[in-house]
């Protein structure tokens, strides 16, 4: 990985994300009264928010003022991010023009098009362009002039880390040299918050409580998150900065289980499993698993569950020292950024490794009952810490390693 960037809620780019890790911020807030107005009020109101989601510069991209009307928010995010993200890792426009570059971005319809009828906003020859969610990537691709895949991913909450796999799947055949992946998402529709609240999905209070015996439900957040990826050999051949280095990943399907959108922490762990032995690295080495933690009191259980099924697996006879893993999720900060999760979490695991810090993960105190870590490496991390590098039998120092993971709700996972 070698550049990145991103706005979420509370934090209109990455440095100030990371102020607001290592502080223990709650970026959680009143969903502004400008949202769905004149509409019923939903009858929860709080989620994580950003500001300026209308703001585009469209002129920059060579889009017209009244075309960028019509476009998806999160389509003007996706390529005001991609462009920034580029930016950051030292690469120009006319640089990358021609080239095989990839952009795979988890992104959907937001409701967009029924706020535009609600309106009154006529029916022009750019409106379909602008509600449909392939054309966010494809109008990047087309201004960029890149001739890589260039597709939406939509997983529900796996949806960027699902891209993010797809991705390395591509650079490793060969299929382009480099890639741009990452997440967006947007709070416009009221139809989908209610259904989620109706479902019993949603923390009445607002609060992830992840972990916790109090947990009672995700909060919904927005936000956007872009990194740009490059075989290592090429990244150090052209000196390029890096972020990090992905060794292995995985994706799968939960199959049938209690429900449509319950987990199965068989397929969670054989997801696991699957991702660190493509990665070939040991579990001992671990030292942080970003989780997908939504606090909710049947899936962090879960969760758990699978990872202990999974790391017990891993490790085989060899002792996994218990308190050696710890565990978080952003969204206990800025909540749960649904097409955007995955990227969320995978941005806070480079920006501690970068900074060799471990922060806290809010609201889990007292630890639900169902789970329990006694018999486990795991540990959730309840203060800001020191993340301190594994050793070798030798007393050699090793990278510090991670694990990050999403899950959608229809069951695809990564």
């Amino acid at each position: 990985m070698i550049g990145m960037s991103g706005c979420f809620p509370e934090a209109p780019d990455i440095e100030t994300l990371w102020a607001n890790l290592q502080a223990g911020r709650d970026c959680i807030g009143e969903l502004p009264s400008s949202r769905w107005s004149g509409r019923a009020a939903p009858a929860v109101r709080r989620a994580g928010v950003i500001e300026g989601v209308e703001e585009f510069d469209p002129l920059f991209f060579g889009i017209s003022p009244r075309e960028a009307q019509g476009m998806d928010p999160q389509q003007r995010l996706l390529m005001t991010y991609v462009y920034r993200a580029l930016e950051d890792a030292g690469y120009s426009v006319q640089s990358l023009s021609g080239s095989s570059t990839a952009l795979l971005v988890g992104t959907g319809t937001s409701g967009y098009g029924q706020m535009l009828t609600l309106a009154g906003e006529e029916v022009t020859g750019s409106s379909a362009a602008g509600v449909v969610g392939s054309m966010g990537p494809n109008r990047m691709s087309y201004w960029l002039n890149w001739h890589g895949p260039s597709e939406p991913v939509e997983t529900a909450c796996s949806s960027s880390l699902v891209a993010v796999h797809r991705a390395i799947v591509l650079l490793r055949s060969g299929q382009c040299g480099l890639a741009v992946v990452g997440g967006v998402n947007t709070l416009l529709s009221p139809e989908a918050h209610e259904s989620f609240t109706q479902a019993g999905m949603l923390s009445a209070d607002g609060r992830c409580k992840a972990f916790s015996a109090q947990a009672n439900g995700y909060v919904r957040g927005e936000g956007v998150g872009m990194l740009v990826l490059k075989p290592l050999s090429a990244a150090q051949r052209d000196g390029d900065h890096i972020y990090g280095l992905i060794l292995g990943s995985a994706q799968n399907h939960g199959g049938r289980a209690n429900s449509l959108t319950a987990p199965n922490p068989v397929a969670q762990a054989q997801l696991v499993e699957s991702a660190f032995r493509d990665a070939g690295v040991d579990p001992r080495t671990v030292g942080y698993i970003e989780a997908h933690g939504t606090g909710t009191s049947l899936g962090d259980p879960v969760e758990v569950q699978g990872l202990k099924r999974a790391f017990r697996a891993l490790a085989g006879a060899g002792e996994l020292a218990a308190g050696s893993i710890g565990l978080g999720t952003i969204k206990s900060n800025i909540g749960h950024l649904e097409l955007a999760a995955g990227v969320a979490g995978l941005i806070k695991v480079l920006l501690q490794m970068r900074h060799k810090r471990l922060v806290k993960s809010l609201h889990a105190e007292p630890l639900n009952p169902r789970i329990d870590l006694s018999d486990s490496p795991f540990y959730v991390v309840s203060e800001e810490r020191v993340w301190e590098a594994p050793v070798d039998e030798t007393g050699r120092e090793l990278p510090r390693r991670a694990g990050v993971s999403s899950f959608g709700f229809g069951g695809v996972n990564a």
